[in-house]
Formats: structure tokens, sequence, C-alpha cells
């Protein structure tokens, strides 16, 4: 007997998104904050009070505000995940899964996950979507591979614990259903930038001032990039 993993079910209540779809017109705040920083805001990982990262409807790595007050809001595509799939007796392929290449010419080998695959009868068919309902989100993936696959993603939220719930702590579970008949080999990976120093802020003293609406904001520095 062969044992099948159970799939998520992803509420139906969860917001939900096409894989890198955009918006025509987003909402835009006033001033830059680190409470929006618009459209691919995903949802964010990271215990209470701990600090947290964030992963976009694109699928890249883009939030980053691991100490308090302080905080980027930038894609940094070497953190990724990436998958290599090859069916018994076909070709192999591989994607990073996120739909937004690199700006630069960094990383240009690789193969960036398509916002659409291919359907019955190869019609034109979108690649996945994204599901958020906190303090979990889910992305899903198909028409691109034969085997469907599912991420779902979260912090270890529990209601009165609240020491475990500050835990600095994301939890990534991949689920892969194979609904062909032919074996597949598939293997999943993640890439992570050395981020060592990358958050210090180079300005030592900043002037704290306060906006209109009463939010304190200072001057933020970091040394993005530099590992020394």
């Amino acid at each position: 007997m062969i044992y099948q993993q159970p799939r998520p079910k992803i509420p139906e209540c969860s917001w939900q998104r096409p894989l890198g779809l955009g918006w025509d017109n987003p909402y835009t705040v006033r001033y830059p904050s680190n409470l929006d920083d618009g459209p691919w805001h995903g949802m964010p990982l990271g215990g209470f009070g701990a600090g947290c990262i964030g992963r976009s409807p694109r699928g890249d790595f883009n939030l980053w505000h691991l100490d308090g007050g302080e905080h980027i809001f930038k894609s940094l595509p070497p953190c990724q995940f990436s998958v290599f799939e090859q069916p018994e007796h076909s070709l192999a392929q591989a994607y990073a899964l996120c739909t937004q290449p690199p700006e630069d010419a960094q990383l240009g080998s690789w193969q960036w996950y398509p916002t659409q695959g291919k359907g019955e009868e190869n019609s034109s068919e979108v690649s996945g979507h994204y599901y958020a309902l906190y303090p979990r989100s889910w992305f899903t993936y198909k028409n691109v591979f034969q085997t469907e696959l599912t991420c779902e993603q979260f912090s270890p939220i529990w209601a009165g614990c609240y020491q475990e719930s500050s835990y600095p702590v994301a939890v990534f579970e991949w689920t892969a259903h194979n609904p062909t008949d032919t074996p597949i080999t598939l293997s999943i990976m993640l890439t992570w930038q050395n981020m060592v120093g990358w958050f210090t802020n180079a300005i030592k003293n900043p002037e704290v001032r306060v906006r209109d609406d009463g939010s304190p904001v200072y001057e933020y520095q970091p040394r993005w990039g530099d590992s020394t």
C-alpha cells in the first residue's frame, strides 16, 4: 500500500490572487510606511515581536522587518525556492519560483516561473495562485510542471502560548501530487543570500521626528549588500 499525503485544504475565505498578476490602479498611501508597502506585500512570517520577513504573490522574498522600526521592502532574487522536475522518459525542466526576473543581469542563467501555463488542449491557463489567511498563506503551482505543488507557509501562532508564538520561526511545508501514472523525479531547493550585517543602521544616532499623523519616523540607512 502506498501512503498518500493529504493535500492542504485552503480555506475558501482566503484572499487569493493568480501568481504574478499585477494591478492597474493599486492603492497608495500618503507617506512611505512600514505599515503599507504597496500591492506586492505578502503575508508576514515571524513570531509576535520577533520581526518578520515576507514573500509576495510573485514568489519573491521582499519584506525585511527584523528589528523594530527598521524596515526594508526590497526583493532579493538569490533568496528563492526552485523546483527541478523530470518525468520518466521525458525532458527535465527547472524554474526559480518567482514570476519576476531581476531587473539587472544577475542570475541570468536562471529560468523564472511563468505566469501562464498550458491547460487542456494547450489552452493558456494561470500557472498557480497565492492565498492568504493570517497566520497562514499558500502558493499553488499548476499547468507548468506535471506535478501539482502546494507550499503552505506560516509561523507558529498559538492562542495563550505567548512565548512559543514569539519565536522567530517560519515554516514552509511542501506537498507534491503526481496526477499521472508515470514516475516523476522532483527536487525542491531553497537558496539564500548571506545577509549578515545588512540590516545594521549605519546612522548611529538618528533624529526621531513625528509626522502630522502622529507616527514617528527616523532616518534608516541599512548596510544593504555589506557583509564585512
